[in-house]
């Protein structure tokens, strides 16, 4: 279908003169020249109408202290996981506060992406290097984003250790722009010279890579200092409970995870992940393909379900006394200010910006994907609206507690159903006929391609 390549110039002085005199876009035009769009627009009556703390379901302790603070690095995915399983070490140890060690996990997911990339440079040797899969490998193969399954791959390999024992002392660990583009710099050399080693005839290249993973352990223990104990090494770690007695607990990092944390590392009593991606069919598994850190570690695999199975979840799994990682595209329509994320927010009527695309084709036409990972610690449900489905969630953030009211913020339920897309819970809080998808043999995941917006989290 032809039409017209280029804007005919007396058709923008037409259109000038035509919103000159509408009263609406010239109140507009004044406000939004004088002030940020976002505090001219943001609509307070509804702030205020939203910005309800109360919270009928809730975990039977606030075990949430102190606030995290992820500073200028994306460890959100990180943060989220260990805060949700927290609450176990504080329960089982009397504790007040308390921080599993998000360094810990941060070190050894930058050194198992860097061999997992490694990998699938050798896996895709045989692809032309403008192929779009090989280049978006090269894109950012160590960034600090990831997958909840990722960091189960991380914590099955290495275990969790108290923040007390390896905090975030390291500038990197917290500042990582200049570490992430040394690694994705040295990596992109390293890509080069395996594919030009394959293609030279080389078939093995192990020794090569072995030299390779050697270089990158090098780097990452001049930005951070090597972990101080092996996932099998005993650690000592002195501590005080809430009643000010001292303790000594001597363990290893597994068996921490394990007996501390509340990790279930058999088979089939992992964490597993929903989500809601209306591009596809309900009731199916969605796997990104390619995307992972730990060779040999789970794939980045979902369950496709609906919004009121996601939410009915949520409410299920905070009444089962357990918090809820869940994935967003944050900051759409979060006001950190006031801590209140809800799409009706912000006044764009007024200027008339009105905008009518569904979730569905936000994902598709790459105006909406999965940003950001926190922390569901508390909901409220309205039984005059319905039984099960909540109104607003507590979330729990790990921007500090400047961010937000103290750290946490109120989300309403058209938020978590437009723009949250997954959510964590054990196999245990599925009905039967969702946890038996996790476990078929027959059942054929739906695969989407290392760069889709389902993946996006790990960027």
């Amino acid at each position: 279908m032809a039409s017209k390549a280029s804007l005919e110039t007396t058709n923008l002085a037409a259109w000038n003169k035509e919103f000159q005199t509408d009263l609406t876009h010239s109140l507009a035009s004044t406000v939004l020249k004088n002030y940020n769009a976002d505090d001219a627009l943001l609509d307070k009556t509804r702030l205020l109408a939203e910005d309800k703390r109360v919270f009928n379901v809730s975990l039977s302790a606030d075990t949430a202290t102190p606030v995290t603070n992820q500073k200028a690095s994306g460890r959100c995915w990180l943060f989220a996981a260990t805060n949700q399983l927290r609450p176990n070490v504080i329960s089982k140890l009397n504790l007040k506060e308390f921080e599993l060690s998000q360094a810990y996990l941060f070190f050894y997911d930058k050194l198992e992406k860097a061999n997992y990339f490694l990998d699938q440079i050798v896996q895709t040797a045989g692809e032309p290097v403008e192929s779009r899969l090989v280049q978006y490998l090269l894109t950012a193969p160590t960034n600090d984003g990831g997958q909840y399954s990722m960091f189960v791959n991380i914590v099955k390999k290495y275990g969790l250790i108290p923040k007390d024992l390896y905090n975030d002392v390291a500038y990197s660990t917290t500042a990582s722009r200049k570490l992430n583009a040394l690694l994705t710099t040295k990596l992109r050399e390293f890509a080069q010279t395996l594919r030009d080693a394959i293609a030279a005839g080389d078939q093995d290249v192990n020794a090569l890579r072995s030299e390779m993973q050697k270089e990158i352990f090098k780097l990452l223990t001049i930005f951070m200092d090597f972990p101080p104990v092996g996932p099998n090494e005993t650690f000592k770690w002195e501590y005080q409970d809430k009643d000010k007695n001292v303790h000594v607990l001597e363990t290893t990092p597994l068996k921490f995870a394990e007996e501390y944390c509340g990790v279930n590392l058999a088979k089939g009593s992992l964490p597993v992940s929903l989500i809601n991606d209306p591009r596809h069919e309900y009731g199916k598994l969605i796997k990104i393909d390619r995307l992972g850190n730990v060779i040999g570690g789970d794939d980045v695999l979902y369950l496709n379900v609906d919004n009121d199975t996601l939410s009915k979840l949520v409410v299920q799994r905070i009444k089962n006394d357990k918090p809820v990682f869940f994935g967003s595209h944050t900051p759409k329509y979060m006001d950190k200010k006031t801590g209140v994320m809800d799409v009706q927010l912000w006044n764009y009527k007024a200027i008339g910006y009105n905008l009518a695309q569904d979730k569905e084709n936000r994902i598709k036409y790459n105006e909406s994907l999965m940003t950001h990972a926190m922390l569901i610690s508390a909901c409220h449900v309205d039984a005059s609206v319905s039984s099960e489905i909540p109104v607003r969630y507590r979330v729990e953030n790990s921007w500090g507690k400047d961010s937000g009211k103290d750290g946490y913020y109120v989300m309403t339920q058209e938020y978590f159903e437009e723009y949250c897309f997954q959510i964590v819970v054990d196999p245990e809080d599925l009905p039967a006929d969702l946890a038996a998808k996790f476990t078929s043999t027959t059942e054929q995941p739906i695969v989407l391609p290392l760069w889709d917006p389902m993946g996006a989290l790990a960027n």
